[in-house]
């Protein structure tokens, strides 16, 4: 599963998917070897209505485990935040750099090493974990979450209860004090807290 780590050296297949939202039509550049690159996966979707309609905030947010950049790119332009995306392929990075451009949103595109180094936290932090890249990985997220968000900066995540959405669900009320189930749609469960 190359998608959840850095790259791979097969060769490049780009396309390009849409996605309608709030009466704007965004157009997203895919390639093999990144996640849901054949359309915007539910969850996804399902994070970025939720998001859109929940959070009240200004200023930026973290988008941990950007891909090729879709929830960065509609919560910036819609909530008019600047996103900081981050990213370990190095092809998705190069991919949330161009998407984010497309649609004019002034983002930040990093990878892990160089977000890691830069001190600074937002009022807002979403993620759709690798769940494949095992539970160490999501928990070091949900962890870093909660280290970069302001005080009263809202943290969300996508997870299905296959994927382990109730031992989730208690290490973030184990975190933040608090956790709650923001909607919940198809099986998809946002979860919610805020610092």
């Amino acid at each position: 599963m190359s998608h959840y780590f850095t790259t791979d050296n097969t060769p490049h297949e780009f396309s390009e998917i849409k996605f309608s939202f709030n009466d704007h039509v965004y157009r997203f550049k895919t390639d093999r070897g990144v996640f849901s690159k054949n359309q915007i996966d539910y969850g996804t979707e399902v994070l970025i209505r939720t998001v859109f309609s929940e959070f009240k905030g200004s200023g930026d947010l973290i988008d941990m485990g950007a891909g090729y950049g879709p929830i960065g790119t509609v919560l910036g332009k819609e909530l008019g935040l600047r996103p900081v995306m981050v990213e370990v392929n190095e092809d998705a990075i190069q991919l949330s750099i161009e998407n984010t451009r497309r649609e004019k949103v002034n983002a930040d595109v990093l990878d892990r090493e160089s977000y890691e180094d830069m001190p600074f936290n937002v009022s807002l932090y979403v993620t759709n974990p690798p769940f494949r890249a095992g539970k160490d990985t999501v928990l070091d997220m949900l962890n870093d979450g909660f280290k970069r968000l302001d005080l009263k900066g809202e943290f969300y995540m996508v997870v299905q209860k296959k994927q382990g959405m109730a031992s989730y669900k208690k290490h973030l009320k184990s975190l933040f004090g608090n956790v709650e189930i923001a909607s919940k749609d198809r099986g998809y469960y946002i979860l919610k807290s805020t610092k």
